[in-house]
């Protein structure tokens, strides 16, 4: 990127980092929230757990592919 002040180019590289970190972090946070709600519930039996995180585990195949078609 020649023309470009290296030290305008640092601060955007920073900020770009900075905030890729953050949604990283809202990211995780959520579908750690999400994990935390099916590990709570009172399931009657094994097989209903395994159900719930089959569940979980499809939507989040579901959120990858949309991402991955949209091309975020």
């Amino acid at each position: 990127m020649e023309g470009i002040d290296p030290k305008i180019l640092n601060k955007l590289k920073q900020k770009v980092q900075k905030e890729i970190a953050l949604k990283e972090i809202e990211t995780t946070e959520y579908w750690l929230n999400e994990l935390l709600k099916v590990y709570q519930k009172n399931h009657q039996s094994l097989a209903d757990f395994k159900a719930e995180v089959r569940q979980f585990i499809d939507r989040m195949k579901n959120r990858l592919e949309v991402l991955k078609t949209k091309g975020y």
